[in-house]
């Protein structure tokens, strides 16, 4: 991210214990930055409870091992970002980046700033690692991968640190990703990862990694972190969002609902009630 120096950053500490709600406001927070009154740049950090997480172009089935998800109780859901499968919990901490978009910001160039930004909050925590195109690696291992979607109004970069997650589980949810298939969807790349506290060898808390990132963003690009809330509006379009398409099982297994892209956040909000869905 390229904002002014010094220009105030809203900080976000918002965690829903549904991962359907966590990813409708990921889409809200893209979806309202040019229409309402909440212009700052935002900085979100925030956990999941166990799930699998696919990409926006992705089929379920293909990327995650239906069985053992309803086996382990972890959930299946679907970002509006494009990218690979993750597997998330409450060991994983998940960071979120938004603002509107710089002129003459390649897409390609906004997601390395941002990677940068977290590999260096890494090493500072005495991690030896570096960044590789949407991912950060320590030994050849994935502790930390990353997507992005980039619009008219807004641009939004989000990535999952794996703290202290549980790779066992992830191992056996994620397992038929490691099989190539060709067909219209995209496929995760299979490859190996490691948690945070595994590559340290000691004990390390989300609350450690979350002050290394504020100092990190804050040195770096010279911003005050605020603590704030959800405005009114994004409050009101999380819910549409939540209640019409991240609560739909056609939605998060296929894909197959309307993505609302050309929907303005006004129409969106006076057209899907939350009151009318039913909620997982």
């Amino acid at each position: 991210m390229t904002p002014a120096p010094n220009t105030p950053w809203r900080k976000l500490k918002l965690s829903y214990p549904s991962v359907f709600r966590n990813l409708a406001v990921e889409e809200a927070l893209a979806r309202t930055l040019s229409t309402g009154t909440q212009n700052k740049p935002t900085l979100r950090l925030w956990t999941n409870p166990r799930t699998v997480v696919v990409g926006r172009f992705q089929e379920a089935p293909a990327e995650a091992d239906l069985r053992q998800c309803e086996l382990n109780h972890v959930s299946v859901a679907r970002r509006f970002t494009g990218g690979g499968t993750v597997f998330q919990d409450e060991a994983t901490l998940n960071l979120t980046l938004v603002e509107k978009p710089q002129e003459g910001l390649a897409s390609l160039k906004f997601q390395e700033t941002n990677l940068q930004l977290v590999n260096e909050a890494l090493r500072d925590l005495g991690l030896q690692c570096s960044a590789s195109q949407n991912s950060i690696l320590t030994d050849g291992r994935k502790v930390c991968g990353a997507a992005a979607a980039v619009g008219l109004h807004f641009a939004l970069w989000h990535c999952s640190i794996l703290v202290n997650t549980d790779t066992k589980l992830l191992e056996t949810t994620l397992a038929p990703s490691k099989l190539p298939t060709k067909d219209r969807f995209v496929h995760s790349r299979w490859q190996e990862v490691t948690t945070l506290a595994a590559a340290l060898s000691k004990p390390i808390s989300l609350d450690e990694v979350v002050g290394s990132l504020e100092r990190t963003i804050q040195a770096e690009m010279v911003a005050e972190l605020e603590t704030g809330q959800l405005s009114i509006e994004e409050e009101k379009c999380l819910e549409a969002l939540y209640s019409s398409k991240y609560s739909s099982h056609e939605w998060n297994m296929h894909g197959n609902r309307p993505d609302y892209a050309a929907e303005p956040v006004e129409g969106l909000i006076r057209q899907l009630p939350c009151a009318s869905a039913q909620r997982p």
